[in-house]
This record gives C-alpha cells, structure tokens and sequence, in this order.
C-alpha cells in the first residue's frame, strides 16, 4: 500500500488558519464597508431633518445610544413642545395623544438613560432661553436600579452643536469590531434584507454606500425611513413624538404571562437583585433640588414610578426575598421628598389602573396601551393641568 508523506502539526495548522482567513475576508471586507459607510454620512442629523419634514417613523444608529438624535429632535420640536418626557427605554411607549390638549408633547426618552442623567437633562432644558416647558416627566424606576445609583448629577448639554462629530476608529479597533458578534449578526441581517429585496442591487448598494433604505409606509400608513440596517422595513424607531414603537418586539401572551411574572418575581431575578441596594441617599435632595429650580420657572413636574408586569409588585412585596427592601426603597423616597410637595404617581403596579399582561413586552416595558390606562387615571385626577 502507498501512503504520502503525514502532514506535520505546523503544515496542519496552517492549512486551518489559511481556510478561517478566505472564509473571514469576504464577511471582514463587508463589515469594514459597513463601518466606513457609517462614518461617510452623518445618519443622526439626516434621519432628524427627514423626520422634521414627513412626520414619519425612523432612528439612526446605534439603537443602544439615542442622545445624538434626540438632542437634534429636541432642538427642532423645542419651539412648540410645551411637555416633555425623559428617561429610558421603560418610557419609550408614551406617546403624546395620552395628554389632554393643549399639551403639546415630545419624548425624550433613551436607551438605558439613567436617573442621574434625566436630573441633568431636565437642569439643561430649564436652562434653555428658548425652551418654554409646562409640564416635564420624570421615571423614578427601581426596577432598573435607577433610584438606587448614587453620585453626582452629570453635566449635559442639550445644544446641538456641542455634539461631537462621527469619527472613525482606530485600524485595530475597527478589526475588532468588524469581526465582533453584533457585528457579525448585523452584516447578516442586512444580507439576508438584500437577498429578500424585489431589487437586490439596489438594497445592497443602501446597505453599503448610502445612508439610508428606501421610504415606505408603515401598516397605518404613516412614513418610514431606517437608516440603520436592524430592522429595515419592518417600521422601527422612532415617531414624530419621540416615542418608539417597539414593532419587532414580541408581546407577553396570556399563556407566557404566569411564567414571565414567576421568573420576574423570583429571588434571583434583576428585579430582586436591584432590591438588594438600597435608595441612594443623595437622591431625594437631588430631585426636590430639581423640583424647586422647576418651580422657579413655572414649570410642573410629575414624577412617575412606571408600570411594571401585573401583579410583579405584589409578588415581589410579598416575599421574603425582596418585601421588606421595597418597602423600605418606597417609603425612603416618600419622607425624603414629602416636604417638597412633589407631585408622584406610582404606577408599578399596574393592576391597579387596568393593564394587563399582553400590554408589556416584559416585565418592565410597558405598550402605549397601558401607558393610556396610567394617563386616564393621572388625568382624571386633575394632575396633568394647573
């Protein structure tokens, strides 16, 4: 029998590496044209002027990192929003058509905002010459770990022209993050968008050299532009309102819901887990400080406890785990603000005002319907006007 020469560990290894790098090549020459095509264009203002003059749903990249975009938004809705909301991605279903006329709303809400940051974007905005506030929102979420975070109160500036321009990363940087996984599953996404497109070609030359998809209409008929490839066509982002829409998010079915609010109420939940701090001491002084800088100006503020999963709080109350650290997280917040008078609706347990399961996408994100629930209530109780 004639037999070759055994291949060596070296020659073996090399073989190995040299089939990963032609398999790599093509996927990291695409995602570094990704990369450069969203350094070429400035997708935050284009996306904020395309929604300035349709009206239409769109965000711009990164969906985790909004402050860019809704700066720009904030400045252009500045001379007729009279009501502004802050916060997270927990207040993102707000929308303006739940506060009686003549209100006049804009949602500044953010990924992952936390409270520290709300406190100084309400500072900046009252600082603003142009700005002429009635009314500001402000989420007091535990759920988050929010009320619980201690430190200074940061500096923010609400002008658009102090934000800093897109630049590119470093080589090293850029190889890193052309090959990391997010990366990977995005160039995927888009590809799969470009195979699915009535015009192929035309999808990839959006996907790698504009700024931009193509415009269409969302199911009721309002605009849509996606200048991130995410979720292209499938009408998510941002409305004219600020508000997001949460499209590509699945709901909390009647079937799901026991087990959704089972995990969720659990002791080795993030819910339980944020439980375990207690409120930051500074915070009280922090929001009554805000409160009477607000008063100053005229200007209300209700703070809002979000609505979480029917049924959570309760749950959560009752256990051992985490019954007595809500309590305590609770009336903390109440005696430390009680003197300021400050206006607070509590809305965690949503129960309470008619929501139900399948109007959450998970235990802390409540749908505009729940939200309308909340705000029949806070209206009806006279709290939304003078």
């Amino acid at each position: 029998m004639l037999s070759g020469p055994l291949m060596t560990p070296r020659a073996y290894n090399g073989w190995v590496i040299g089939g990963l790098l032609v398999l790599l090549a093509p996927v990291l020459a695409l995602n570094l044209m990704l990369l450069a095509n969203d350094i070429r264009h400035d997708k935050n203002r284009l996306a904020s002027r395309w929604q300035q003059q349709t009206g239409g749903v769109t965000y711009a990249p990164p969906i985790s990192q909004n402050r860019a975009f809704k700066t720009l938004r904030l400045a252009d809705r500045l001379p007729e929003a009279d009501t502004i909301v802050f916060g997270s991605s927990t207040m993102m279903s707000l929308t303006a058509d739940v506060f009686p006329p003549p209100l006049r709303v804009y949602n500044f809400a953010q990924s992952g905002n936390s409270l520290l940051s709300v406190i100084g974007e309400a500072q900046a905005l009252l600082e603003l010459p142009q700005a002429k506030p009635r009314l500001l929102v402000i989420p007091l979420d535990w759920s988050l770990g929010f009320l619980q975070q201690a430190g200074e109160v940061p500096p923010i500036s609400l002008d658009p022209a102090t934000l800093p321009p897109q630049q590119a990363l470093p080589w090293p940087a850029r190889l890193r993050e052309a090959l990391s996984l997010p990366r990977l599953q995005l160039l995927m996404t888009g590809l799969r968008d470009v195979a699915a497109a009535d015009d192929p070609l035309a999808a990839a030359r959006q996907l790698l050299f504009e700024a931009s998809g193509a415009d269409y209409r969302c199911s009721d008929g309002v605009p849509a532009r996606d200048f991130d490839p995410s979720f292209r066509g499938q009408c998510v982002g941002f409305r004219a309102d600020g508000s997001a829409t949460f499209a590509d998010q699945k709901r909390v079915s009647e079937g799901a819901a026991a087990a959704v609010l089972a995990q969720a109420a659990s002791a080795t939940s993030q819910y339980a887990r944020a439980l375990q701090t207690p409120l930051a001491a500074t915070l009280p002084d922090q929001l009554a400080a805000l409160q009477r800088r607000a008063r100053d100006r005229d200007v209300r503020i209700l703070f809002l406890m979000p609505p979480l999963l029917p049924g959570l709080e309760a749950r959560l109350a009752a256990s051992a785990h985490s019954g007595a650290q809500l309590a305590a997280i609770k009336t903390a917040l109440l005696d430390g603000t009680r003197h300021e008078r400050l206006m607070m609706v509590d809305a965690g347990p949503s129960e309470h005002y008619g929501c139900v399961a399948s109007e959450f996408i998970d235990a802390h994100h409540a749908l505009p319907a729940c939200y309308r629930k909340v705000f029949a209530r806070i209206e009806a109780q006279g709290l939304l006007r003078r």
